[in-house]
């Protein structure tokens, strides 16, 4: 059995004179759980569109699980999540998930046990005989990702599936992804990059149509000779002037305004550099709630759109 489930060769879309895609080429694995990023306008909505089969390509080509991704022969196999997944009004939450099942081939009852194990995963059983205008956005949100999850698909494709869910149920949708991506492939497209690195392996970056890069989240993000700080506050006008007395601090980085965030780089491997560098901090009377080695995947693709 082949392990690559998403093949595209010079992948790209056009609409009237407009080029959306041009030339993107990459494989992904199975078993891989893969970001799919960009600024707004790379194309991201674009390419999910083609995987999903919404679109067709202008030229080149793109395999789904060996075959076009309108092909019958994937269909039960491919899960979607579009970010504007809308539910019937008219239909309890319960009765539209067992019909949903049912359309993948399961009979009355199995389709009716199928719905009840999606709102499970999602904590929302006990919402099984309510309907949609009795549900707040996150908790539909949630209904939706439990669609997606019906069946035992080969490949899921979430697009923002975090989205207007507060942290703690974020935090149980991340779980569910977590469990899942050990028996099936995902792609997930975010503007949140917190998501992306907290659940993926590799990343596709997208920029003006093009492919920017396709590689490995720890690759992208591990820069053995940076710091990076989530601070109580954000850090002084003055940082730089702090750190200017550590020969071996190169450069620091300071986040958005609200992010209360810093990046401080080093050229030396002396394992006591970062007791060095927190000292400094320390002296300075600024206090952090977390430090991480390398940079955050935030900045990272944030310093790569800028280029």
């Amino acid at each position: 059995m082949s392990s690559v489930v998403i093949q595209t060769n010079q992948l790209s879309k056009t609409f009237g004179a407009t080029k959306a895609l041009t030339g993107i080429s990459l494989t992904v694995e199975k078993g891989v759980t893969t970001g799919l990023v960009g600024p707004n306008g790379a194309g991201k909505t674009t390419f999910f569109s083609l995987l999903c089969g919404f679109l067709k390509p202008s030229n080149g080509t793109i395999s789904i699980l060996g075959h076009n991704p309108d092909s019958a022969a994937i269909r039960g196999k491919v899960s979607i999540l579009p970010q504007d997944a809308a539910l019937l009004k008219s239909l309890s939450i319960g009765k539209q998930l067992s019909m949903l099942a049912e359309l993948q081939g399961l009979n009355k009852s199995q389709a009716h046990e199928e719905a009840k194990r999606v709102l499970k995963l999602v904590n929302l059983y006990e919402s099984f005989n309510q309907m949609p205008e009795q549900l707040s956005h996150g908790m539909l949100k949630r209904v939706a990702i439990a669609q997606a999850l019906m069946g035992s698909p080969e490949l899921i494709l979430l697009d923002e599936p975090t989205a207007g869910l507060d942290p703690n149920t974020s935090d149980a949708i991340k779980s569910v992804i977590r469990q899942l991506s050990r028996q099936c492939t995902i792609v997930i497209t975010s503007h949140n990059l917190e998501v992306i690195e907290d659940l993926c392996e590799k990343i596709i970056i997208l920029k003006k149509g093009e492919l920017h890069s396709h590689e490995k989240v720890a690759d992208l993000t591990a820069r053995t000779k940076a710091l990076t700080f989530k601070l109580d506050q954000d850090p002084p006008e003055n940082i730089k002037a702090i750190f200017k007395e550590l020969a071996m601090v190169t450069d620091v980085k300071a986040g958005q305004t609200g992010q209360h965030r810093m990046v401080v780089y080093f050229n030396d491997e002396n394992p006591m550099t970062e007791i060095e560098i927190i000292k400094c901090l320390a002296e300075a009377g600024i206090s952090y709630r977390e430090m991480v080695r390398g940079e955050r995947l935030q900045d990272t693709v944030s310093d790569r759109m800028r280029r």
